[in-house]
């Protein structure tokens, strides 16, 4: 079980790690892709678009470009093919761009696509955007710095730049067909600016993914990301085992206790080692082991206590059915010995001796066939105790209980108290009558057994184990025991136990 939840814990975290790169990758392509896909594409087509009109004003125009002439397509009002005012969209299938011709105003401070000659003087000749770019102004003062400085080489230059209009890319050519401008070949223009908005939006990285291979470098870029993806696996292994490792060596204990239980072992106990879900299992597990342990102890005393009681109830029978009997004929044929031969006092003494001891006997049978509850109540068990003292051994018994109602342990310790204390007061004190009371106030039941034996010396110590067994059964219910007795004057027993 450990190794599948280890199995399915590394697979999760291969499964994430995968799937974040791979949306990281997606947002970085698409938010990059202009740079890496469009950005190229783009150039390209601006160098072409530059040298384009550079050779077509060249033909049109061979005395020279007329001041103010709208360079462009022209265009439906302000917008051109894409939509949107000066955005002129790459034509994947094209070498250059359509340049809107903006002869009206233009609102907004976004870049726009257009086309600018430049005079060699290094002002403005004509333009698509004459609003944007008028003609006779600086070019200084509305092109890009690098624009200008590249005007005076000879190539195909191009770039990127910040304009008070936004980002644009750029490119710039010599009036001609090329290199250099011959000298009164084209006038007063020395070269052809074009530029085209900065992209900088997000494109769909599927898109980015399958032009990356057609872009110089962008075989390694696609390798890098393989090579990415590929290197997660063991990365999100060897995280699935740290961060397994712990909570499989907890589940794996928590398998070992479960199987500890179920062999009958209910002492196992588990250390809470942490505040998670695992960790409060593990307490609930502690606490429920414990609990089932002090139930079976529980179970095992009330069984010990039922074959105990079982055992009692056959002794007593046996004792009834013979020994009783036997000492009942013997006190018959000494009292018909005495009224035959009133002077023996062998006969005299024998008739006392088997009454005692048929007295005793009666005692010894009330204590071990007692009482039981049988779900009638506290109050009538004691009352049937009372009424066995009477019948059996002849002792008055006057009985005060008030019906209370107590949990069931409570009634079965005091049951047990009742029956030891009128026990002790029979046999020990000589006791021919009894006081019970019960009551109960202030959260408290008192129960007090009262005789008018002989008595005793409390502090004396004594042969008989009753007076500890009541003791012991009050602490446990966290209850207090009086006892009241002297020499001559009987005896007092008074029991207290805190009931909710």
């Amino acid at each position: 079980m450990a190794c599948g939840l280890s199995g399915r814990l590394i697979a999760s975290y291969i499964l994430v790690t995968l799937a974040v790169v791979v949306l990281v990758e997606a947002l970085v392509l698409g938010y990059q892709a202009p740079q890496l896909v469009n950005d190229a594409q783009l150039q390209a087509q601006l160098i072409g678009t530059a040298q384009s009109y550079s050779q077509q004003l060249a033909r049109r125009y061979p005395a020279g470009v007329p001041a103010g002439t709208l360079l462009g397509a022209p265009a439906s009002g302000h917008r051109d093919r894409g939509g949107k005012l000066g955005m002129a969209p790459p034509d994947p299938y094209g070498s250059t761009l359509t340049v809107p011709a903006l002869a009206g105003p233009i609102y907004g401070h976004s870049a726009v696509t257009a086309v600018v000659a430049v005079a060699a003087d290094g002002t403005v000749v004509a333009s698509s955007a004459p609003t944007r770019y008028p003609p006779g102004r600086a070019a200084v003062r509305e092109l890009p710095a690098a624009a200008i400085i590249a005007s005076h080489s000879i190539g195909k230059p191009g770039g990127s730049a910040s304009t008070p209009y936004g980002s644009v890319l750029w490119s710039v050519w010599p009036m001609g067909s090329g290199g250099n401008p011959a000298a009164g070949s084209a006038g007063p223009v020395a070269y052809v600016y074009a530029q085209a908005p900065y992209s900088t939006g997000f494109m769909n990285p599927l898109r980015v993914w399958s032009e990356l291979g057609l872009q110089p470098g962008g075989g390694a870029l696609r390798s890098g990301a393989y090579a990415l993806l590929i290197a997660i696996l063991p990365v999100g292994v060897l995280f699935g085992l740290l961060a397994s490792r712990r909570l499989v060596r907890r589940v794996r204990r928590l398998e070992q206790a479960t199987l500890a239980v179920a062999d009958g072992d209910f002492t196992v106990t588990l250390p809470a080692s942490g505040r998670d879900e695992l960790g409060r299992l593990e307490a609930n597990f502690t606490v429920m082991t414990r609990q089932l342990d002090s139930a079976l102890a529980g179970e095992r005393q009330r069984a010990t206590g039922d074959a105990r009681t079982a055992e009692r109830a056959r002794i007593a029978r046996e004792i009834h059915d013979a020994i009783s009997q036997h000492l009942f004929g013997l006190r018959m044929i000494a009292a018909g010995m005495r009224r035959a031969d009133p002077g023996n006092r062998q006969v005299q003494a024998i008739e006392r001796i088997s009454e005692e001891a048929l007295c005793d006997m009666q005692t010894l049978l009330a204590e071990l066939r007692p009482a039981g509850l049988d779900g009638a109540g506290l109050a009538p068990a004691l009352q049937e105790i009372c009424a066995a003292y009477h019948d059996r051994l002849g002792v008055t018994v006057d009985a005060s209980l008030d019906d209370v109602a107590v949990p069931a342990p409570v009634e079965h310790a005091l049951l047990r108290i009742t029956q030891e204390a009128c026990t002790n007061a029979v046999r020990h004190g000589n006791a021919r009558r009894l006081a019970v009371s019960m009551s109960r106030e202030d959260g408290q039941v008192e129960l007090a057994v009262r005789d008018f034996g002989t008595g005793f010396d409390p502090a004396a110590p004594h042969v008989g184990s009753g007076l500890t067994h009541i003791r012991d059964r009050v602490a446990e219910l966290g209850g207090t025991v009086e006892i009241d007795s002297a020499p001559g004057r009987g005896a007092a027993v008074t029991v207290r136990v805190p009931v909710p």
